[in-house]
This record gives C-alpha cells, structure tokens and sequence, in this order.
C-alpha cells in the first residue's frame, strides 16, 4: 500500500470544538457572576 492512505472520514479542523466552546461559554458565564456583572440567575 502507499504512503496516501486516507483515514475514515477524519478531517483535522482549526478551531474550537463544541466542547470546547460550551467550556469557554460556562467559564465566562461563571466570571461574570463571581463578578457581580450578572446580580442574579433566575433559575
């Protein structure tokens, strides 16, 4: 076999990943509470 073998369907991407972006999301939503910017959460 030669040396182009493609794997599966995989393609390398730049950027974030969903994951990864819910985490930033969750953070920043944290800080702006720990903050005081956010008073209170209405849950």
């Amino acid at each position: 076999m030669s040396g182009t073998e493609k794997t599966a369907g995989i393609e390398k991407r730049r950027g974030l990943s969903l994951d990864a972006w819910a985490v930033v999301a969750a953070l920043l939503a944290a800080l702006l509470i720990r903050a005081g910017v956010v008073p209170r959460v209405p849950w």
